[in-house]
């Protein structure tokens, strides 16, 4: 969920989440860095903008009681303090484990990608009128005898509230921007008016640890920032809040008014704030803790061979590695003007045929990793493998006109596309340096890969904060200052269409005129896609809308405006002791927290 990044956790969070490697990637960054920014202005500009700086919000003290730990308590080491629990302010993954506990959604996903009811009665949709036909309205029916954890009813109050506060406080959440109104007819009624068609309206108020807000607790919805919610809030989920001693531990104990009947199982739910990844792993190992998550290696391998802790593995992954080309002279920010390198699809298709996937994924990532051939494969749209081939990367070059006519293992340009005569292939490729050394020895290795058959690559570790920044900041790709990037980066829940019309979609190239316009930084300009995407945006059903989304996927594989590699999961070492965890891609780990519970014994 795109969120402000706050200065105060900066530190804090490049140390801790994005030190998770292959599990968090750029994801989390590239999000911090750029999506708010490009996102928080929606008009339209015709002459350049420097863009604002959010206001850092007042931080409030945490809660800090005395609270016997239980003995049956069921402990989390996780290796940063939680900025608050408010996951629309923040982007650290760790707000949305500790939000999920007590802001309940309307509608959630469940492990197998489907739609279930939270706080709401039913899943709104076309076929039970909850949804009109011209997509505009939806109507929300509320899951009646509610109670927040101080007692008061959970209402449709409590829906507009969410939604006024999110347009009044200047906090951008996907879809919120495109309501125009919301009517309760009764106090478990909500009617949602929508200015234009919103796919993922569904999980409009819920998704990845955030949800509904308390109207009669949160405060001023202008003052999200500066909210006592977002520090010690009321609950409408399986937990309520009982102790937070910063930079030490989080105390949950049971919501008494929680809705689900004989939940939740266990007694208590502690997290510790433990920053050394070896003493995590070493608790859990003990039993001392429970559960470890988005776990490296070595500790991966280690716990493989323990009978105390399992391994689990999010299936399907989530973080699609890939080679993200500019389409564009290095440098322009054209999208009009070739690169001389990879404008030429069959240069980007030799690339990818070079690259034996296979050996990248044993070797660098100890086959923790998918293979993947699109970024979409989670649609299961079943499209033509790529497969290791340096003879038909070498044909698909020779015929592009790259040729190694002077034998120094480097192609030149002999009547190629776009490059002047004469030019050998050769060029720098950025990676993303907060990975870690993980990412820079796949980069090596793709080097040797592609020099194979005589492309010659120059990885070179960038920052994030220089690879993603804003226009404003000179970021690397937004003002196509590159040829060739490598990081990781994959879309939230179950339909991409948000996430795709702002990577590929023609009119999401930013721009000096237009820097807020997307983040389509390979200025990649498949015209026919600019109808796909107005068809993505009308209201239909989910079957006609996975059609159109395949035929999304196969244009991108054809044209490989970026070149898709390895799917990463998210692991966990979990504690046998342990049960009922049920870790997933489409959800924080805590969103079924209500069902753990500890057994006396390792089964």
């Amino acid at each position: 969920m795109p969120g402000i990044f706050l200065p105060e956790i900066a530190q804090a969070a490049a140390s801790g989440y994005n030190s998770l490697k292959f599990v968090t990637g750029n994801h989390c960054m590239r999000k911090i860095l750029i999506i708010f920014a490009l996102m928080l202005l929606t008009a339209c500009q015709s002459a350049p903008v420097e863009i604002e700086t959010t206001p850092t919000p007042t931080v409030l003290p945490p809660l800090a009681r005395v609270v016997d730990i239980s003995p049956n308590a069921i402990v989390v080491p996780i290796p940063i303090n939680p900025p608050s629990f408010n996951a629309y302010i923040n982007d650290t993954g760790y707000e949305e484990l500790i939000g999920e506990l007590v802001f309940g959604a309307l509608v959630e996903i469940a492990p197998d990608g489907t739609y279930y009811p939270e706080l709401a009665a039913d899943v709104p949709t076309f076929e039970n009128g909850g949804i009109s036909e011209d997509g505009l309205t939806v109507t929300w029916r509320l899951r009646p005898g509610v109670r927040w954890s101080d007692g008061e009813p959970f209402t449709a109050a409590d829906v507009v509230f969410t939604w006024q506060s999110l347009k009044a406080s200047g906090i951008y959440a996907p879809g919120f921007d495109l309501i125009t109104k919301i009517e309760t007819p009764d106090d478990l009624t909500a009617i949602v008016y929508y200015s234009e068609y919103y796919p993922n309206y569904r999980l409009q108020f819920g998704g990845e640890g955030t949800g509904v807000f308390p109207a009669h607790q949160c405060g001023d919805p202008a003052e999200m920032l500066q909210w006592e919610c977002n520090l010690d809030p009321v609950s409408t989920g399986p937990f309520v809040l009982a102790e937070w001693v910063p930079g030490e531990r989080l105390v949950f104990n049971p919501n008494p008014n929680y809705w689900v009947p004989d939940r939740p199982l266990a007694e208590q739910l502690v997290f510790t704030v433990e920053a050394d990844a070896e003493r995590r792993a070493r608790q859990v190992e003990r039993g001392t803790a429970h559960l470890d998550m988005w776990t490296e290696e070595p500790f991966l391998s280690r716990a493989d061979d323990s009978e105390s802790v399992m391994v689990a593995a999010t299936d399907p992954p989530r973080f699609v590695l890939q080679l993200v080309p500019n389409l564009s002279v290095a440098g322009s920010a054209d999208a009009s003007q070739p690169n001389p390198f990879l404008a030429d699809v069959r240069v980007r298709q030799a690339i990818r045929y070079a690259i034996n996937v296979a050996e990248l994924n044993a070797d660098v990532f100890n086959n923790r990793a998918v293979p993947v051939d699109d970024e979409l494969f989670r649609l299961g749209c079943g499209l033509e493998s790529f497969s290791f081939n340096p003879q038909k990367a070498d044909a698909l070059l020779t015929a592009a006109g790259w040729t190694d006519e002077d034998g120094d293992g480097t192609r030149e340009c002999h009547q190629c596309k776009f490059a002047a005569e004469g030019t050998p292939l050769e060029f720098d490729s950025y990676y993303y340096a907060e990975f870690g050394d993980t990412l820079a020895k796949a980069h090596r290795r793709i080097e040797r890969m592609v020099y194979d058959v005589g492309i010659n690559i120059h990885p070179k570790p960038k920052e994030g904060v220089e690879l993603w920044g804003t226009w404003t900041d000179r970021g690397l790709e937004m003002r196509g200052n590159f040829n060739l990037n490598l990081w990781d980066d994959g879309y939230f829940g179950v339909d991409p269409t948000d996430y795709l019309r702002d990577i590929y979609d023609p009119r999401a190239i930013p721009t000096r005129y237009d820097p807020l316009a997307g983040l389509n930084v390979m200025r990649y300009r498949n015209l026919e896609l600019t109808t796909l995407f107005d068809d993505l945006y009308t209201p239909k059903p989910d079957a006609a809308r996975q059609k159109l989304l395949c035929r999304l996927a196969d244009t991108l594989h054809t044209d490989l405006p970026t070149i898709p590699l390895l799917a990463f999961p998210d692991y966990y070492i979990i504690n046998r002791r342990l049960q009922g965890i049920s870790p997933h891609i489409y959800d924080a780990i805590t969103w079924n927290a209500a069902d753990w519970n500890l057994a006396a014994e390792a089964p």
